[in-house]
């Protein structure tokens, strides 16, 4: 277990570096800790001491070195810092300065599901400290193309899956609301179940007829990457339907909660694509029976049609053709903006659930 000294040390330097973004990079106290990092932390500081001396000011800072070069250990604990955006963090969008030091396992699949290509590396990873882009709100991932960047990333180099904040989101965020809807949470079995729905999501992105990497630059287009996390949730929930065993279906029901329960409701969510994508797979659900009884085995096949037209959609916008995804939205009320994508919620479900969040 690693001294969580520097680490918090580092997190407090980051979140008071963060309020004079015109401050040279040279001259911060996130500069001047990382210069005294523990050895153990002293390979992934050099990667950020690089962008650091390459930047002027921290509002300029980009992170290329660490996008490219960071590697997640899992025999050492692990710090990656730079600017970056934090999905389901209290600034949605804002490229802040924020840090992250964290132990790491890999994330593997389970044996019974089907083979896919290898894709990038990911790992689940437990938070030793963070700075407030994660620890004031809602985030649990990180990959590279989440940092500010000069140059566009070609592949993903590395991919981390907070599992011990996507469950303590869960349990407090989801747990109470699906219990006022009459539908009860194992705790113990819960941990295990998040494990399960996130591993059949990234399962998803790499089922698909387009390699993953292939689509890391345009994946960074809000419409790309809300069609690539539809297609992701279907292809997951479709694979564990198939499967039938209770703990495949109790997987499919985290993952569609957490989109609808609390994704769907994050701070400018018409910002944020895992919002986007919950909202729409919220709107996809209204009216059917899975909106009476929460069954999903009800919806499977609407599912397995749904995805059928997202696929050829997300083959179509990674060619640089984004008509048949933007049409696929447009049919179910979306306006999409530069700036937002905004679809009235509406239905016994969407009341359902707004009323069970308080």
């Amino acid at each position: 277990m690693v001294d969580d000294g520097w680490p918090q040390a580092l997190a407090a330097a980051v979140n008071a570096d963060n309020e004079e973004p015109s401050m040279a990079c040279t001259s911060s106290l996130t500069y001047r800790l990382l210069c005294d990092a523990p050895p153990v932390f002293r390979p992934h500081a050099d990667l950020v001491l690089a962008d650091f001396q390459a930047a002027g000011s921290l509002g300029d800072l980009r992170s290329d070195t660490v996008a490219r070069q960071f590697r997640v250990s899992v025999e050492m604990p692990n710090m990656l810092a730079g600017r970056m955006t934090v999905p389901g963090g209290p600034w949605p969008g804002h490229f802040g300065l924020e840090s992250i030091t964290f132990d790491a396992e890999p994330a593997r699949f389970p044996d019974w599901f089907p083979p896919v290509a290898d894709g990038s590396p990911l790992h689940f990873g437990t938070v030793i400290a963070s700075s407030n882009g994660f620890a004031a709100g809602q985030g649990a991932v990180l990959f590279p193309e989440l940092l500010a960047l000069r140059r566009s990333l070609r592949t993903q180099s590395f991919g981390v899956v907070f599992l011990d904040r996507l469950t303590a989101l869960y349990a407090s965020k989801i747990v109470p609301a699906l219990s006022r809807m009459g539908v009860e949470t194992d705790p113990a079995a819960l941990p295990a179940a998040r494990r399960l729905a996130f591993l059949a999501h990234e399962w998803g992105h790499l089922s698909g007829p387009t390699r993953y990497d292939d689509s890391v630059v345009v994946r960074r287009r809000r419409l790309v990457a809300v069609i690539g996390e539809l297609c992701a949730d279907l292809a997951a929930l479709v694979m564990l339907l198939a499967a039938g065993t209770p703990r495949a279906r109790d997987a499919a029901g985290v993952l569609v909660f957490d989109r609808i329960v609390r994704e769907a409701w994050l701070p400018r969510a018409r910002r944020q694509v895992d919002s986007i994508a919950g909202r729409q797979l919220l709107v996809l659900l209204t009216g059917t029976a899975y909106a009476r009884d929460l069954d999903l085995c009800r919806v499977e096949e609407l599912l397995r049609g749904q995805l059928a037209v997202l696929r050829a959609a997300e083959k179509a916008a990674v060619r640089g053709d984004t008509g048949p995804a933007r049409g696929y939205l447009a049919g179910y009320g979306w306006r999409l903006a530069a700036g937002a994508y905004h679809v009235e919620l509406r239905g016994d479900l969407v009341e359902r659930i707004r009323t069970a969040r308080g």
